[in-house]
């Protein structure tokens, strides 16, 4: 379909081995410092709906994370 959308999801594995995952539990890289990833990429799979909700809720959880961070003095 020429005019549709898709969400490009599961090609950044979470974890907490960098040698098994690309980010941790908050979406920051392993490798390269002060790389966060906020998108669909951490999710593993798709379900059986949009999951556009999804990535936001995720992205708004990182976001509280970021927040807390810069407050302590830790980034």
């Amino acid at each position: 379909m020429r005019e549709s959308g898709w969400h490009l999801i599961g090609t950044t594995v979470m974890g907490a081995d960098p040698k098994r995952s690309v980010v941790g539990q908050w979406g920051a890289c392993h490798d390269v410092p002060n790389l966060y990833i906020s998108d669909g990429s951490l999710m593993t799979t798709g379900g059986a709906a949009n999951p556009t909700l999804t990535i936001v809720a995720l992205a708004m959880r990182q976001a509280d994370h970021l927040v807390e961070q810069l407050k302590s003095g830790a980034l």
